[in-house]
């Protein structure tokens, strides 16, 4: 496997086997431990009134489910700045992060581990509401009817919001 194949420390060829009670890469000769960490990502709620955002998955995994909009982080950016971005490529909105709900971690079959930070985005204009980039549709569902979604990580940011603007399935919200 060239998969971290050789070491980054001394260039000697890694191992892969128990090193400090798991298995991963590491290398005998130099003992270096090489790490492989999540995949930071930001996810997002987008409300207006009592509608939430949600896109249709253009792609596995879950291609054809709806999610919440989002994606990897990149380099040189802000988790912050991922979240406008990723709403940008896949709804061509113009948001700002107005909150941080939580995080999730979850293993994915294509990306290894993630890390999804969870944000809410204050969009000031939805007129411009276009699917592109991984999203096949983009559309405001109303909070009391959204179909299920894709991800068990993005449910929860679902219930996360829910819980801190008091909503109360059918009944009225106390913000």
């Amino acid at each position: 496997m060239a998969y971290l194949e050789f070491c980054s420390n001394c260039g000697e060829k890694n191992e892969f086997g128990n090193s400090e009670g798991r298995n991963r890469f590491h290398c005998a000769h130099c003992g270096a431990i090489h790490y492989e960490n999540p995949k930071p990502a930001a996810t997002l709620i987008c409300p207006k009134d009592d509608y939430i955002l949600l896109v249709k998955r253009a792609f596995e995994p879950a291609k054809g489910a709806w999610s919440l909009p989002g994606g990897f982080m990149e380099l040189n950016e802000t988790i912050e700045m991922t979240a406008e971005r990723e709403l940008l490529e896949e709804t061509a909105l113009k948001g700002k992060v107005k909150n941080r709900l939580g995080h999730c971690s979850h293993y994915n079959t294509v990306f290894g581990d993630v890390l999804l930070i969870g944000f809410i985005v204050f969009i000031e204009s939805f007129s411009n509401l276009t699917p592109g980039d991984d999203a096949s549709e983009a559309e405001l569902f109303y909070i009391d009817n959204l179909p299920p979604v894709a991800f068990p990580c993005h449910q929860k940011f679902l219930d996360m919001y829910l819980q801190k603007i008091n909503h109360k399935p059918g009944g009225k919200d106390k913000q």
